[in-house]
């Protein structure tokens, strides 16, 4: 099984558990999936991907006066932002990308909310560079580690991707027909995490490929919930190529 679905299932066994932590580190090098994968995060726990998101906040370092941090005014948004009940869904989720260029006053500020959370808020910040938060922080956090690319593309994937590529091209009758004949193999789920993960480590050099990805984001999710019609969602995926 690879890191993305490990890691995946991972925060469904939580989310299901109801055991998650209230604040997470998501680290490793760049271009190895990381906010990708917090979109399907999102998906998990507000029902939304980031598009229009009223449960969703994205904190990002600001470039005042030629210094690129992450300032106090952000921390005291997104205190007052966590601290709201939930729109139109159970959770609220809040996205702090290059945590590391938090500042000290900010990271006094952002202490206080991770040391009382308000009931189901998370908090996922994202660094490639951990060391350089400040020890409190780092304490408070749960980290989940992004490997870099390696045994990515194999022949099951390439192949995988080959096959997406070409039903792409196909007319909209012969998508349709494409995705009942997999939805009659039952092992269709298996195959979007193989696109899924294949398309993830692509995005860096091929960022065209992010529409694709968001949309087969929100596939896997729906194929993970049985309440939902399976093959609608595998015939509206296709339709949308």
């Amino acid at each position: 099984m690879s890191t993305y679905n490990k890691q995946k299932m991972y925060f469904e066994n939580l989310l299901r558990q109801d055991r998650l932590s209230h604040t997470y580190l998501f680290t490793g090098p760049d271009s190895t999936g990381k906010k990708i994968f917090v979109e399907s995060i999102c998906v998990l726990l507000t029902g939304r991907n980031f598009e229009n998101n009223p449960d969703l906040k994205f904190i990002k370092p600001d470039a005042k006066e030629g210094k690129h941090r992450i300032d106090i005014e952000s921390i005291r948004d997104l205190k007052s932002f966590m601290f709201l009940k939930p729109h139109s869904s159970e959770y609220k989720l809040a996205i702090v990308e290059d945590a590391e260029t938090i500042s000290d006053a900010a990271a006094n500020a952002m202490l206080k909310i991770l040391e009382e959370p308000p009931k189901h808020s998370v908090i996922i910040l994202i660094s490639p560079r951990p060391r350089q938060l400040p020890a409190t922080i780092l304490s408070r956090c749960e980290t989940v580690v992004f490997p870099p690319k390696q045994e990515i593309q194999t022949e099951e994937t390439s192949k995988a991707l080959a096959e997406l590529r070409k039903v792409a091209k196909y007319g909209m009758a012969e998508r349709i027909q494409y995705a009942k004949k997999l939805h009659e193999k039952e092992d269709y789920a298996e195959l979007v995490s193989l696109w899924l993960r294949s398309l993830r480590f692509q995005l860096a050099d091929k960022p065209k490929s992010a529409p694709t990805l968001r949309r087969l984001l929100r596939l896997s999710h729906i194929l993970s919930q049985p309440q939902y019609n399976h093959r609608i969602a595998l015939e509206n995926f296709f339709v949308s190529l």
